[in-house]
């Protein structure tokens, strides 16, 4: 008989919002994210085992896992062969359907993120069977793009207790649309929002900055599955909803200091910035400067 089998009455069962499974020993977790908007559809972990162990997993959605050791740590890894995408950028892709274990030596560390079926049909707006799932990971740019996105999405759980949700919802659907292709005759790989979908999604954007604003609402006002108008809306505009609403606030911002609107909190609050602090670093990020720096820039 199988030794993990044999010992799981004594282990640790899990489930996340794609599978479930048992673990040999608890692990401590840098970040766990079981949820966006009280949604459970999408689990994101960050995890680290001190000793050797395993894992089993009965995979109904999908997870897209990487493995975070340093370079020429001291450990082995045996993945189940059905998942691994690249071994050596320790990135695995776990189809549904898939039951397999993992076993490493010595402390184990990695990230993963679940989703549930009905997460991966809604995001990438097209049934189960018609989903093809990434297998070849010989293209290791793709592979590294898809690790240095979930590293992404560790540093914005650990760096923000609320983060923006529509950030989290647009990592979560880079890190689908890396490991994915759908089989879907007919259908236009570049999607594009006409001029009246554009207009409606900018209008609302613009009028709802001071409040939160999600792919849901945004999708919803034109029409779309959530999946198919981020694409859509990039293909548009050139850059993703997350990103033209960072834009528009800052600009937002920048009017109201100008215009000498209030103390730093409240031009944040009225521009839909969760702080003066979370709005000062998007200043620095977007225009390499703080807020009141830019504004001093352009009356010089």
């Amino acid at each position: 008989m199988d030794s993990t089998a044999e010992s799981l009455s004594e282990t640790i069962a899990y489930a996340t919002s794609g599978s479930s499974g048992h673990l040999s020993d608890r692990p401590e977790l840098t970040c766990y994210a079981p949820s966006v908007r009280g949604r459970p559809e999408i689990t994101f972990i960050d995890f680290r085992f001190a000793d050797g162990g395993w894992s089993t997993h009965a995979v109904t959605g999908l997870e897209v896992a990487a493995s975070t050791q340093p370079a020429g740590a001291d450990h082995a890894v045996d993945y189940e062969i059905a998942a691994r995408l690249s071994e050596r950028e320790g990135l695995l892709v776990r189809r549904p359907g898939l039951n397999g274990t993992t076993r490493w030596v010595g402390p184990y560390s990695g990230r993963v993120l679940s989703f549930s079926a009905a997460a991966v049909e809604r995001l990438a707006d097209a049934p189960i069977g018609r989903i093809a799932f990434a297998t070849d990971g010989s293209d290791l740019r793709a592979c590294r793009s898809t690790c240095h996105i979930l590293s992404a999405l560790s540093c914005v759980h650990q760096d923000d207790p609320s983060p923006d949700p529509l950030l989290i919802e647009s990592l979560h659907l880079a890190v689908l649309r890396s490991v994915i292709a759908i089989r879907a005759p007919g259908r236009s790989a570049d999607p594009d929002l006409s001029a009246s979908q554009a207009g409606r999604a900018c209008a609302y954007i613009r009028e709802h900055l001071d409040q939160e604003i999600t792919v849901s609402a945004l999708a919803g006002i034109v029409g779309l599955s959530e999946g198919y108008f981020i694409r859509a809306f990039r293909q548009t505009t050139g850059v993703t909803p997350y990103q033209y609403i960072m834009r528009e606030r800052v600009d937002r911002a920048e009017a109201l200091i100008r215009s000498g609107a209030g103390s730093m909190a409240e031009v944040a609050a009225r521009s839909g910035f969760t702080s003066a602090s979370a709005m000062s670093r998007t200043f620095r990020k977007l225009v390499g400067r703080s807020p009141t720096g830019r504004t001093a820039g352009r009356r010089a």
